[in-house]
């Protein structure tokens, strides 16, 4: 994964953990980094950011 895709993923994930945050609070998104071992975009494991913004994306849009 080159930088520039690493910085677009956690830019998505952070908007998409936003979203959630807003519309949820801020502990559903929480909840999400702690299913893959996270506490944030700070520690989560590249291999997971896919799954991550999936997750929250559907939270997101689940309305």
């Amino acid at each position: 994964m080159t930088k520039s895709e690493k910085r677009m993923w956690l830019t998505n994930i952070e908007n998409a953990a936003d979203a959630v945050a807003v519309e949820y609070g801020s502990e559903v998104a929480q909840s999400v980094f702690q299913r893959y071992d996270a506490h944030g975009t700070y520690d989560l494991s590249p291999c997971y950011y896919s799954e991550v913004f999936a997750d929250l994306e559907l939270i997101a849009n689940d309305n």
